[in-house]
């Protein structure tokens, strides 16, 4: 079975969008997206959700601690 990397973007506009993708050959803290806008987000938490599968948030640059506890909570 082929591992996973889960992410969900916090903040910006594209606030709340879960993404799913093979597992990439670079660590998973490294990982960053471009947002429409522009911005690159990054990992700010991870989640190891089973053997195969991880779940991380990327944090906008714009995104609020609200945004951020919320997302994380869930």
């Amino acid at each position: 079975m082929e591992a996973i990397i889960e992410y969900v973007i916090v903040g910006g506009p594209q606030h709340g969008t879960v993404c799913r993708h093979p597992v990439p050959s670079v660590p998973a803290d490294a990982i960053a997206i471009a947002s429409p806008d522009g911005e690159l987000c990054r990992a700010a938490a991870r989640r190891h959700r089973s053997a195969t599968a991880t779940r991380l948030l990327l944090l906008h640059p714009r995104a609020t601690g609200e945004q951020f506890r919320s997302l994380l909570a869930a």
